[in-house]
């Protein structure tokens, strides 16, 4: 994550995180306790791993173009980890 947006979010260097996604659909997806670590990353944005990431992304939200999932494009809200 961008170190800004940590410190914005109150979440520390290697702080517990979870992480939810909402799909087209309104369906939420959740990964609880991962680790938030600074990077040298635009604002608002963030990134991570697959396979690891995977259950972010909806069977039904794919790219029109290429009809593949949009694992590129997910948007995710970050909190420290309850």
């Amino acid at each position: 994550m961008n170190r800004a947006d940590m410190r914005e979010r109150g979440i520390a260097d290697m702080g517990r995180v979870d992480i939810t996604s909402t799909a087209k659909d309104g369906s939420r997806r959740h990964l609880k306790g991962y680790l938030a670590v600074p990077y040298d990353i635009p604002r608002g944005c963030a990134a991570g791993y697959m396979p690891e990431m995977n259950v972010l992304c909806a069977l039904g939200d794919y790219s029109s173009q290429s009809d593949q999932p949009i694992m590129k494009h997910v948007k995710v809200t970050i909190e420290s980890a309850s």
